[in-house]
């Protein structure tokens, strides 16, 4: 099929093509089955880092405790809970590559850029809404286990907030990645190993440290945490450098889907 113009579209509107990629994302089990388990990851993982940490929080004084960063001690579970959530977005789009799906889809939605625009506004509501609510349950659990009192002060609710703007690019992220790439298997080698060998392995060399606080992960991350050392990056420019690194990967899925002979 040869590629087709954005203008050559027929009827349809962008929320009607959303409203189909919904339809086919929530009837996949495996939607509903890794969501429920980057729930469990994110909060169980959450819970036992706070357990670790609760004698030391409880004996430290006011300072210490802001330094220790209750809030963001809440959400340390993210960063193995995302994993799959980065596997449920590669799925939705590499499945469809390798069912040969993509015809069928670009058929009834001619506009590729359309289509895309769709299915990376429904991943990315779909992790989003994830990251809240998975979110909310890990700093609520986490806060009781720690010793805090429930945050409810504004650092809480913008780390919440962050959490699902994190999650939310994450997976427009894997998703746009995968449109360029058009394998599953291709998608996760590159991004699980960077997520969780290369993005460590540059954090932990301290030359390198400053390059790491660039990656979309690191950078992500700091959304979800209040206290800031020397060097880091705010919360605010690490969103940003994360939504950079999502809006180069969405431009370059849309170059990549345009030249494809699907």
């Amino acid at each position: 099929m040869r590629p087709s113009s954005d203008r050559q579209a027929p009827g349809g509107g962008l929320r009607d093509f959303a409203a189909a990629e919904w339809t086919k994302l929530r009837s996949l089990r495996s939607t509903w089955a890794l969501l429920a388990l980057g729930t469990v990851l994110t909060v169980l993982v959450s819970l036992l880092f706070c357990a670790l940490i609760g004698p030391e929080f409880r004996r430290a004084d006011p300072a210490q405790r802001r330094a220790l960063d209750p809030v963001g001690l809440t959400f340390t579970g993210l960063q193995f809970g995302q994993v799959p959530l980065v596997i449920l977005a590669v799925m939705a789009v590499g499945n469809e590559y390798g069912t040969g799906m993509i015809r069928t889809s670009l058929a009834a939605v001619p506009r590729r850029g359309a289509l895309l625009t769709a299915k990376l506004a429904v991943l990315g509501a779909t992790g989003a809404v994830w990251g809240l609510l998975t979110g909310a349950v890990a700093l609520t659990a986490g806060s009781t286990v720690l010793g805090a009192s429930v945050p409810l002060h504004t650092d809480a609710v913008r780390a919440l907030a962050g959490a699902g703007a994190y999650t939310g690019l994450l997976a427009v992220l894997a998703a746009a990645l995968t449109f360029m790439v058009r394998r599953s298997l291709t998608a996760l080698g590159v991004l699980l190993p960077f997520l969780f060998v290369v993005s460590g392995a540059l954090a932990a060399t301290p030359q390198l440290r400053s390059l790491a606080r660039l990656l979309p992960d690191r950078a992500g991350l700091r959304l979800t945490q209040v206290h800031q050392d020397a060097g880091d990056l705010s919360p605010a420019a690490g969103g940003g450098v994360l939504l950079l690194w999502a809006l180069l990967a969405a431009a370059g899925s849309y170059l990549a889907l345009r030249r494809q002979e699907c």
